[in-house]
């Protein structure tokens, strides 16, 4: 819709609704492209959980994480599918 009133603009110029919209375009491009530019760079800035840390999350010993994303990968789990099974049974 934007590029249609943009392009709009050029084409009826006295319409005031056209040229409302492309000025409310112009504002609003460059304010996505920096509100994305300093989300994507925040995001980046975040490096993967060890397995270590990852235990630590869920309050596990390295060995009993490992063992638990083995029988998550037997069972054709994903890792967030097995842990909500064990929060349903009680062993987390």
């Amino acid at each position: 819709m934007a590029i249609f009133a943009i392009y709009s603009f050029h084409i009826i110029p006295h319409f005031p609704m056209v040229q409302l919209c492309s000025a409310q375009v112009k504002k609003f491009v460059p304010t996505l492209l920096v509100l994305s530019i300093v989300l994507l760079a925040g995001c980046a800035s975040q490096k993967p959980l060890t397995e270590t840390e990852q235990a630590q999350q869920y309050g596990m010993t390295i060995e009993r994480y490992r063992e638990e994303k083995q029988a998550a990968a037997r069972m054709n789990h994903s890792w967030d599918e097995h842990v909500k099974m064990l929060r349903m049974e009680g062993k987390l």
